[in-house]
């Protein structure tokens, strides 16, 4: 029987207990999500590299709440991505359905941050 649960109810210990997932700082890992990039900055590495510990300081700190990842993380790429700027524009907490089935359990949810352009 296929098990819903709410997103408000799972966080990272739960993630890890059932879907075995666990922090991986190697640069090769998963590198084709740095393929095909625009060359950035110094600076914007710079404040790149501060999201990321940032973000890894609060794993540290659980519970890892929302509203902090979205302030902590979230806000500070869209801002150095300029997606807060034209063509690009934000919507936040959009009634959009997120449902994923994953060994018999499907957890749903919704987008928070919605970055537009034009019709996507």
């Amino acid at each position: 029987m296929v098990q819903t649960i709410p997103p408000q109810n799972i966080d990272l210990r739960y993630l890890v207990d059932n879907f075995n997932i666990q922090l991986v700082e190697d640069d090769n890992f998963f590198s084709e999500s740095r393929e095909n990039l625009p060359e950035i900055t110094e600076a914007e590495k710079q404040l790149l590299d501060k999201v990321r510990k940032g973000f890894i300081n609060l794993l540290n700190y659980p519970p890892l709440l929302e509203d902090v990842v979205k302030m902590s993380v979230l806000d500070p790429i869209l801002f150095i991505g300029d997606f807060y700027l034209t063509p690009f524009y934000v919507k936040s907490e959009q009634s959009i359905e997120i449902e994923n089935e994953d060994n018999g359990i499907i957890i749903k949810g919704r987008i928070d941050t919605l970055v537009l352009k034009d019709q996507l």
